[in-house]
């Protein structure tokens, strides 16, 4: 998080239940998943975080306080109490618009006449709280079937907000339930800026990116096209230079894809473009031990540094999340297209051949670079108590047929996976 002071941000997250009885209520299809990305991305850029959470099925991430509330009144209460105190409050949560009018204390009987039930609206959250807004930045969240930009910009003026991060519901890949979203930043001034699909934990690194920028004075959003710094034209290198220069900025983005993998001291999670480097330098060291030992080093170490580009735009998928994993060639495609799209035609080309060579693992260099790829998490989650497995009910055999391919790039890497993998089951740190 260099250069973004730490903030403490309030998240909340899931659905509401407006009961009518005891055992009825009214509610929604929210999962909570987006809500409790955003509160990830946030607690591993450094943030304190706060989350308050509806009924949700997911596990309270580590490190972050969870309060836990059923009705959109009990999450007006808490978000009011800890709005006082934060800095930014994103507002994911998809409360209920609606509440029965009269609530039983028992179950109401069916007994043959047709029921009526009246309805009352529940507590609009960001409405109450814009007069308390002061300095704090709010973003909230649109979730539409239609007019999806049109309904974004009116409430986002409505309510205060300073963006609204606006999803068709109605799609199947996006919006409730779904490990994937297609959201579109909206601005008060009702200037916009569509994603593309990406996981949810992409989005969420948006958003954390988004307010960081936006407390440190940043422009975003209103404006933000006219009032950030453009690169210069470059007059020795023409359009050419300038096209370079200006993929190099994009690919800055890469430092905020976040991976399910700790810091092998544990202390967060380690960015994608930690990652690359991180092989890069292991390719360096290492390629005595290459599968023919007669590989290009400079080629993997090439290699190892474009593989994880796509995430930019695709988004980093859990390599165990089956689910997630579902459709994902297809987001990292159209991830590249855009991309390398960006780069003049010769490097485009050169770019996305090796990205597309690594994937493949064609040649011995690839099937080294992809072994890196492997090993270096395995490294992580052993010496950090494989707290990741053990949170997402990793089995050995799971883990050995995911790395398998090591022994392609590296016997002795390969060698040394086992080991790990072994010692790892023996210490209890990996389900047998």
């Amino acid at each position: 998080m260099e250069g973004a002071r730490a903030m403490r941000i309030l998240v909340t997250a899931g659905p509401t239940r407006e009961h009518l009885d005891p055992v009825r209520f009214l509610s929604n299809r929210s999962s909570g998943k987006m809500g409790y990305s955003i509160a990830e991305a946030a607690r591993s850029r450094g943030h304190e975080v706060v989350l308050v959470s509806g009924p949700v099925s997911l596990s309270a991430p580590e490190g972050i306080l969870v309060e836990k509330v059923i009705s959109a009144e009990e999450m007006l209460g808490v978000v009011r109490r800890h709005f006082r105190t934060c800095d930014a409050l994103v507002m994911a949560a998809a409360v209920a618009d609606w509440r029965p009018a009269e609530t039983s204390a028992g179950k109401i009987k069916k007994l043959g006449a047709d029921p009526r039930l009246r309805l009352a609206p529940t507590p609009d959250i960001l409405r109450e709280l814009k007069a308390e807004k002061g300095g704090r930045i709010v973003v909230g969240f649109a979730a539409e079937t239609d007019n999806l930009l049109s309904e974004a910009r009116r409430k986002c003026e409505a309510k205060g907000m300073d963006m609204i991060v606006a999803n068709d519901v109605s799609r199947s890949d996006a919006g409730f339930d779904a490990d994937t979203n297609q959201v579109a930043l909206v601005w008060p001034d009702g200037s916009a800026r569509e994603l593309p699909l990406m996981s949810k934990r992409a989005v969420a690194a948006r958003i954390v990116e988004w307010v960081e920028e936006r407390a440190a004075g940043v422009p975003a959003g209103p404006g933000a096209a006219a009032a950030r710094p453009v690169l210069p034209a470059a007059e020795a290198g023409g359009e050419r230079l300038a096209r370079i220069l200006e993929f190099v900025r994009e690919i800055d983005k890469l430092k905020h894809v976040f991976r399910r993998t700790l810091l092998m001291d544990g202390s967060r999670y380690e960015n994608d473009a930690e990652h690359s480097w991180h092989l890069a330098v292991m390719a360096l060291l290492l390629g005595e031990y290459a599968a023919g030992k007669r590989i290009d080093v400079a080629r993997v170490i090439e290699l190892v540094l474009v593989h994880d580009l796509v995430e930019i735009d695709a988004g980093d998928t859990y390599c165990y999340d089956d689910a997630g994993n579902a459709g994902k060639a297809e987001r990292e495609r159209a991830a590249a297209d855009r991309l390398f799209g960006l780069l003049p035609g010769d490097l485009a080309a050169r770019v996305r051949g090796l990205w597309e060579e690594f994937e493949a693992r064609r040649t011995a260099e690839a099937r080294f670079a992809a072994a890196l790829d492997r090993v270096q998490p395995l490294m992580h989650n052993y010496f950090t108590g494989g707290v990741v497995w053990r949170n997402h009910g990793i089995s050995q055999e799971k883990v050995r047929d995911r790395n398998r391919h090591v022994e392609e790039g590296s016997a002795a890497l390969w060698a040394y996976a086992e080991r790990l993998i072994r010692q790892a089951v023996e210490d209890g740190l990996l389900a047998p």
